[in-house]
């Protein structure tokens, strides 16, 4: 192996530093990977050009993407040699040097630096040397010098601004001696800062420990989904991968239960729909092309993919039946159209993409090809599921009923698929549910709001309206139609549920306060018990049907998804997909505690906190208060629209609260919600950060920012009106009006159905325009960024037009941001990361004084 020697070398050049400037003295040296000239590099080519230093240096040996230089880390192996990252110091005066091996040749090596600053801001890094050099920022090559300069010339220079928002960013310089000896080796670097950074606010390291970044929610490989067989030997995961230019990638990967040894990958196979069957380890997929699919059925152990639907146009879903011998499948059917531009609107739901399409049933027997058709009419039959003997079919039709609350009906029936006799189970049931057979098939587990089947379900105090959100669990009996409320005087509010035909048990995750949890409910004792998965938040759950084996995916506070393995027999778990895990390696979390307060009505209101990285109680920090104050509680997320740890890690301290109306804490304090907006909210947010600012001396009173999305960004539009503690708001796609975002948003008047529940603009003139904040846009003094997506159809980006209107009219400190072509979420990936830099640069101009980077985003314009 060849050695390589670095060393402090004092007569290469000088090198002048002035007062803020930051000489970089410390590296991770790789190392030399020799390279060679191609053969025939004497030989000019097409261009009468030869092949030369420079040709040899520019060519990319390397892809650096995956590159994290470690101290002590291998770099690369290549034929023998083994690469290193070493730690090596610069001289006093920032020159680092390095020989080459005695036998001569040109050697590329690679000098590794972290750069950690507190704030957002711009530097200048020069490098300078005799040598060819690049300069990369992560993966990104910021520019190179491609010349060679003699020991009695000075060295060339290289310039390039950096910007670097709040975090830890790699420095690479890519560099190679000349070949023939005549200049020793070696360069240095040199930060230069703008003057709006501090003592202190840049470091250089050459330890990769950082803080969580968006980057960290937005790129890599995510884990989507994790499956088990049925004999629950193998598992499957769906994973995805963002791409430039807002492309991405998605595939599915089968893997041994026990060893974790990948069986087989469709990685670039373009497939989807990926299900496993309800025997041994058969499963099905979809390939699709020019609208037509095809299911295809295959085996783990005895592949030979067998096409069981071929160029279906229109497939929607396909599911297996319990005995495995016929899929049920969909079709979807649309009217004709009319070929004019106008539309006379059939009802308000006429307005969604898509109403006037219509979805069958259909079923495919496997064993001789045979496809038949099951439903037909004008209402689409959704599928609830399978007898487990396979001889019914649970299905049910959802029609508009525009003239009475709740707005839809469902009927519920069962149909014999040996004499295609249909039953009605209910008819004419305005609070819909979902249903599942249950293994004996003499039950529905039916799960839905408190109101259906005639209010059996409700738990509220007298006079109060229950939450139709809050969903609870029924039992149903098939032959007498005898209805049991099972989770009435159970808290947590239902999400997935599974009854296991092994231990008749039914399992199912829930929402409790801020967590989701696994569940299990004793259908003998009928009482609930919490499983510990090990997991904070329980995302999706996943059972085998033929062994007592589950798969339990979600996350903690400060830890990315994982996916656990977990026995039904004695709760043990094991962690069998960690797709993050590397990516996390050298984050650094701050910690994170619960924080509640007892509200002036009594109330306890339950909340957290996330602390900064490094935080120190004797200093200041700014305060960024969050809140949803709909109906569903801010879990325990680890990513999301709002990752609170990033935040956090931008030197925030972090406040969640979940006012009165969340479910997930029981039916009375969810019909908080109901005909309330904000007239309880609004008060015990204020009240909670008032008291979260007298509690915590660290906590910076005159720099408190709030924000909220969706019914919270009507919350921090209505805020404002009622208070000036906060020093700055973000509202993203928040609701000026009520009455407007009632009849204007698509399911504006159907949510309003369960939060304003027979109440009306005409017959509530107090809730729709007292507690709108438009209503009241005088009294906002806090300066006030609107964002929005134009194409949003939930709450229509006039919601923020109207109030961005009145608070201009009124000279009030307000900003709006319109995100084009996105929808109520910011999905795509560049304009996601365009979106959160806005937010971050936002309260960093107006609670910590530092305009910057929100200039720079946004600057002025004389229009």
């Amino acid at each position: 192996m060849q050695r390589f020697i670095v060393f402090i070398t004092i007569f290469l050049f000088a090198l002048s530093v002035t007062a803020g400037e930051l000489i970089i003295r410390e590296w991770l040296f790789s190392g030399g990977l020799q390279v060679h000239k191609p053969a025939f590099s004497e030989t000019e080519n097409l261009d009468g050009k030869k092949f030369n230093e420079e040709n040899l240096f520019r060519f990319t040996q390397l892809h650096y993407e995956s590159i994290l230089p470690v101290e002590n880390k291998t770099f690369l192996s290549l034929s023998g040699e083994t690469l290193q990252w070493k730690k090596v110091t610069a001289g006093e005066d920032g020159i680092v040097g390095w020989s080459t091996p005695a036998a001569g040749g040109n050697y590329v090596v690679w000098f590794a630096a972290w750069v950690k600053t507190n704030r957002w801001g711009q530097v200048t890094l020069e490098v300078r040397s005799r040598q060819q050099l690049e300069i990369y920022q992560g993966n990104r090559l910021l520019g190179g010098k491609y010349t060679i300069e003699p020991a009695e010339k000075d060295p060339g220079k290289l310039n390039r601004e950096l910007t670097l928002e709040t975090g830890t960013h790699l420095i690479l310089v890519k560099s190679m001696n000349d070949g023939q000896k005549e200049v020793v080796p070696g360069f240095s670097a040199l930060i230069k800062p703008k003057d709006y950074f501090s003592d202190g606010s840049i470091i250089v390291s050459t330890t990769p420990s950082r803080n969580k970044t968006i980057q960290d929610v937005l790129e890599g490989v995510k884990a989507k989904g994790v499956n088990l067989s049925h004999d629950g030997k193998y598992y499957s995961v769906n994973y995805s991968l963002a791409l430039p230019n807002d492309r991405s990638e998605t595939w599915t990967e089968i893997r041994n239960t026990e060893t974790g040894q990948l069986v087989n990958s469709f990685r670039h196979a373009s497939i989807s729909g990926f299900s496993w069957g309800p025997s041994g380890n058969a499963y099905s997929y979809r390939t699709t092309a020019e609208n037509k699919s095809t299911v295809w059925m295959n085996s783990v152990e005895k592949p030979g993919p067998v096409a069981v639907l071929k160029e279906i146009e229109n497939l929607g879903f396909a599911r297996w039946s319990p005995t495995g011998d016929f899929i049920i499948y969909t079709i979807r059917e649309q009217p004709t159209a009319k070929t004019n531009d106008l539309k006379l609107l059939e009802g308000m739901e006429d307005r969604l993409p898509g109403f006037r399409s219509r979805h069958f049933l259909y079923r495919v027997d496997l064993k001789s090809g045979v496809m038949e058709r099951l439903t037909h009419g004008f209402l689409t039959t959704s599928l609830q599921d399978i007898s487990p003997d396979g001889n019914y079919l649970l299905f049910s039709q959802n029609r508009p009923n525009y003239t009475e609350s709740p707005f839809s009906r469902q009927d519920m029936f069962l149909m014999n698929l040996h004499t295609r006799k249909v039953d009605t189970l209910w008819k004419d049931n305005p609070w819909g549910g979902s249903s599942s057979f249950s293994p004996d098939g003499k039950f529905l587990l039916v799960t839905g709001g408190p109101s259906l089947f005639g209010g059996i379900g409700e738990n509220v105090p007298q006079g109060k309206l229950p939450n139709s959100y809050d969903t609870q669990m029924f039992l149903y009996e098939l032959s007498t139609g005898r209805v049991e409320a099972i989770t009435k005087e159970f808290n947590p509010s239902v999400n997935m549920s599974y009854w296991n035909p092994l231990d008749n048990q039914v399992y199912f995750t829930a929402v409790d306060a801020d967590y989701q949890r696994l569940y299990r409910y004793n259908t003998k004792t009928k009482r609930f018990q919490e499983i510990n998965t090990g997991i904070e938040f329980v995302g999706a759950a996943d059972f085998s049907g033929g062994r007592p084996l589950a798969v339990v995916t979600g996350n903690d506070i400060s830890s990315p998804p994982r996916t656990v393995l977990l026995n039904l027999r004695d709760f043990k778990t094991r962690v069998i997909v960690d797709a993050e895990k590397e990516n996390y390696r050298h984050v650094k979390f701050g910690k994170n505690r619960d924080w509640n307060f007892v509200s002036d009505a009594g109330v306890t209101i339950t909340g957290r906190i996330y602390y900064p990285p490094g935080f120190d109680a004797s200093k200041k920090y700014p305060v960024l208060v969050y809140y949803y104050a709909g109906t569903t509680p801010v879990g325990r997320t680890f990513g999301g629209r709002y990752p609170f740890n990033i935040y956090a890690a931008n030197g925030y301290l972090v406040y969640i609260l979940q006012p009165s109306g969340a479910i997930g804490f029981g039916q009375a304090f969810s019909a908080e919600h109901v005909n309330n907006w904000g007239i309880t909210v609004a008060d015990e947010i204020i009240q909670g950060t008032k008291k979260f600012l007298e509690a915590h001396p660290y906590a910076d009173s005159k720099k408190v920012g709030c924000m909220g999305a969706s019914y919270g960004g009507f919350m921090t539009m209505l805020l404002q009106t009622r208070t000036d503690i906060f020093a700055a708001a973000i509202s993203h796609a928040g609701i000026s009006s009520i009455s407007s975002y009632w009849g204007e948003g698509y399911w504006g008047y159907s949510y309003s159905a369960g939060a304003s529940r027979d109440s009306y603009p005409w017959n509530n003139r107090t809730l729709y325009v007292d507690q709108s904040p438009l209503f009241s846009a005088d009294k906002v003094v806090t300066p006030l960024l609107l964002l929005h997506g134009v194409a949003d159809t939930n709450v229509p980006v006039g919601e923020s037009i109207q109030m961005y209107t009145a608070l201009k009219i009124l000279g009030k400190p307000v900003e709006l941001v319109e995100v084009a072509k996105e929808d109520h979420h910011i999905i795509t990936v560049s304009r996601r990361y365009a979106w959160h830099n806005t937010i971050m640069a936002w309260f960093d101009k107006w609670l910590k004084d530092q305009p910057e980077w929100w200039e720079e985003l946004y600057p002025k314009r004389n229009l």
